[in-house]
């Protein structure tokens, strides 16, 4: 075995998987409740980037599950609905963590919206969750700076020393 996979030394997929759930599911809110209170108009683009981050975790949750998708991955939502996807779509990734952790490598065959068909282990379908959500909140970060509105700090850093007495 080699050193970097010795268990007693790193954490496990699963721990790590769950590190990145309760990053993902924080950065998401703090996003959402810093759009909120805003005092100007938000921009076009910063809601179309938010809806696709939660149109996304909808779609890949559909395709763990074998489930039809129900959103576009484009689809556009006001506020209120992008909070209420995300927490569907957070516990329902949270369920997934809890119900498979034993078998993380689990194959998933999916189609993706252009109609290809893919399979993908579980653990990189989660991975590219979280990874997809960190680029685009960084996308909003930027529009809401480039329109002289403030942005929120969602650095999976600012995550852990925000954390960094429950532990």
């Amino acid at each position: 075995m080699q050193p970097y996979l010795n268990s007693n030394l790193y954490m496990t997929m699963e721990t790590l998987l769950n590190k990145l759930w309760l990053y993902n599911n924080w950065a998401n809110q703090l996003l959402m409740n810093s759009i909120q209170q805003q005092t100007g108009d938000i921009p076009y683009k910063t809601m179309h980037l938010l809806s696709h981050i939660m149109n996304a975790q909808v779609v890949w949750l559909e395709r763990i599950k074998g489930s039809r998708n129900s959103v576009g991955i484009w689809d556009d939502h006001d506020l209120e609905s992008c909070r209420k996807m995300h927490e569907q779509a957070s516990l329902g990734i949270k369920e997934v963590l809890m119900l498979r952790s034993a078998n993380l490598q689990q194959t998933i065959f999916y189609t993706n919206s252009n109609g290809v068909a893919y399979e993908t282990q579980l653990d990189d379908i989660l991975m590219q969750i979280f990874n997809h959500g960190t680029y685009h909140r960084g996308q909003i970060a930027q529009d809401l700076r480039i329109n002289a509105l403030d942005p929120i700090g969602t650095d999976y850093i600012a995550f852990v020393r925000s954390h960094k007495g429950s532990r």
